[in-house]
C-alpha cells in the first residue's frame, strides 16, 4: 500500500493500488469479436498485396493483378480469406524464382452457379507429382517452400472452398481457389 503525504509531512490516508493494465490500449478490438462473413474478394486480395508490399515481402517480384471493377462477393470469413491470400502470395513470391506472379479474380454469376474464384499463376515455379500429392495430404509432408501452399489448402477447405494446383513445365504453377457460391444475388 502506498500512503498519501500532505504538504506538511503528515499522512492523510492510504491510496488503493492502481488496477493492473491488461492491454496496450482500450481501443483494440478483441480477436474473439464477430467477423465479417460477406466480403469482397478483390478488396481482400488488394489489401493483402498492399500489406506484403509495405513489409517488403514482395520486393523484386513483378506482380500483375487482374481485378474486376465490380465487387466479387463471397460468404466467407474475412480473416480466413485474408490468411489464405497472404499464404498464397508469400508462397508465390518464394516460388517465383525472379519471374512475375499473376493474380486473376473471376466474378461469380448472379445465379450462384459459378462461385467466386481467383488464381495465382507463377511461371517460374514447379511442383513434382510427388510434391503436388503431398500438398493435398498434409503440410508436414512437403518441404518448407510449399508448406504455405499446403496450409492455404487446409484453410480454404475449412471455409468450404476448394484449392487446386496444377504444375506444367511451360506454364509453371497455377493455384486456383474456388469459394462457396454466394447464392442468388440477383433475386
Amino acid at each position: 500500500m502506498s500512503a498519501l503525504v500532505n504538504a506538511l509531512g503528515g499522512v492523510e490516508g492510504t491510496a488503493p493500488h492502481p488496477a493492473p493494465l491488461h492491454g496496450r490500449s482500450a481501443g483494440l478490438a478483441s480477436v474473439e469479436g464477430p467477423d465479417v462473413l460477406r466480403v469482397d474478394v478483390a478488396d481482400v486480395i488488394q489489401g493483402a498485396v498492399e500489406l506484403l508490399s509495405v513489409t517488403r515481402r514482395l520486393r523484386g517480384i513483378q506482380l500483375s493483378l487482374e481485378l474486376p471493377e465490380d465487387p466479387v462477393p463471397a460468404n466467407v470469413s474475412h480473416r480466413r480469406l485474408q490468411q489464405v491470400v497472404l499464404l498464397l502470395l508469400a508462397h508465390a513470391a518464394d516460388a517465383a524464382g525472379g519471374q512475375g506472379v499473376r493474380v486473376i479474380v473471376d466474378i461469380p454469376d448472379d445465379f450462384g452457379d459459378l462461385p467466386p474464384r481467383f488464381q495465382f499463376q507463377v511461371p517460374g515455379a514447379q511442383l513434382s507429382p510427388r510434391e503436388l500429392q503431398a500438398v493435398f495430404l498434409s503440410p508436414m509432408l512437403v518441404g518448407p517452400l510449399h508448406r504455405k501452399l499446403a496450409r492455404a489448402r487446409e484453410l480454404t477447405e475449412a471455409m468450404g472452398g476448394t484449392l487446386t494446383a496444377a504444375s506444367d513445365a511451360r506454364e509453371g504453377l497455377t493455384v486456383t481457389v474456388e469459394l462457396s457460391a454466394p447464392g442468388m444475388t440477383s433475386w
